[in-house]
């Protein structure tokens, strides 16, 4: 392998051993990382879009509740005087500032809006991104797929990652300030009498039909900070398991194969200069130890060997006197 001829041929075992193993996690560090902050970003969506789903749940049991029991008292106490009060949207709205301002630290930056083709407030007018949603919404509704929209959207020149579900009119007591301005109660013809709300908004909405959207922004650095802190806490865990991982196969090394082998060299060198005195010793049955016994064998084979030709020399010095 290529990896391999970066080594010097001339390192130690020890420090080839340990250079290999600092490339090898370098590189799957370099590839883990990649890998493992993709998918923390989608879990750190996953996480937000469950806030939201519970948060858009919750706030849609207030506009069922506002719809069914509110809107018609309020409705009956006070028939000359349209009250904000009475409008599903105003109270969510309230409601979700309320709960906003109380879990400031996990909530502060979620924003919610009841973003509507044909308002009958402007503060609740669709942008054009907004619009796509709520077609894309409209589309999936047609074809009975799941309604639901998420993902990155730049807003007021910020990025954001918001989740969208989809308003539609599925009771008709939701029509009856929805028709047409003729129809709707006096007191809500009086407020576009009177300037409060322009034109035709707000009417002309039809029944089982995708009118908006709601939805919740978050700021999209609130989804890299979460997976950028679970990434810095993951990855500082695999460098130091690496990192004991290298020094335990180093101390390894060198307590089975360094040491051992320096020993064969030390008595070989001996042997070699006429020493027969040492020994090799055999400190395991692996292919050390077996290197060790092959170097035993050797040595006892030149002592034999050696010790022939002192015979034969001395007998040949015998005889020639």
């Amino acid at each position: 392998m290529k990896l391999f001829n970066l080594i010097p041929k001339n390192w130690s075992i020890r420090k080839k051993i340990t250079t290999l193993m600092l490339m090898i996690t370098i590189l799957g560090v370099i590839f883990s990382s990649i890998i493992y902050y993709n998918i923390l970003i989608s879990k750190a969506k996953n996480e937000l879009n469950m806030k939201a789903d519970m948060l858009i749940s919750t706030l849609d049991s207030v506009r069922k509740y506002n719809n069914d029991r509110i809107t018609p008292l309020l409705a009956e106490q006070s028939a000359e005087n349209f009250l904000l009060e009475s409008i599903p949207s105003f109270s969510i709205r309230e409601v979700f500032n309320i709960f906003k301002n109380v879990y400031q630290e996990n909530y502060g930056d979620f924003v919610y809006k009841d973003a509507m083709i044909n308002p009958t407030n402007i503060k609740d007018l669709a942008t054009e991104q907004e619009i796509n949603i709520i077609k894309k919404l409209e589309q999936q509704d047609k074809l009975l797929e799941k309604n639901i929209d998420q993902g990155f959207m730049i807003k007021n020149e910020s990025n954001y990652f918001y989740t969208a579900r989809p308003i539609k009119i599925t009771q008709k007591n939701c029509l009856v300030c929805h028709t047409t301005l003729k129809k709707s109660p006096k007191s809500l013809q009086v407020l576009y009498e009177n300037g409060t709300y322009q034109g035709n908004q707000g009417f002309n909405w039809e029944l089982n039909k995708v009118i908006g959207t709601k939805i919740i922004y978050v700021p999209a650095s609130q989804v890299y900070q979460t997976a950028y802190q679970n990434f810095i806490l993951m990855i500082g865990i695999f460098i130091v398991i690496f990192a004991l991982s290298i020094l335990l196969v180093n101390l390894w090394l060198k307590r089975h194969i360094i040491r051992p082998i320096n020993h064969l060299t030390k008595v070989a060198e001996a042997i070699s200069l006429g020493d027969m005195e040492v020994n090799f010793q055999k400190q395991s049955d692996d292919e050390v130890g077996r290197l060790a016994d092959a170097f035993t064998r050797m040595k006892t084979s030149l002592d034999l060997a050696m010790k022939r030709l002192i015979r034969k020399s001395n007998s040949g010095s015998d005889q020639s006197t």
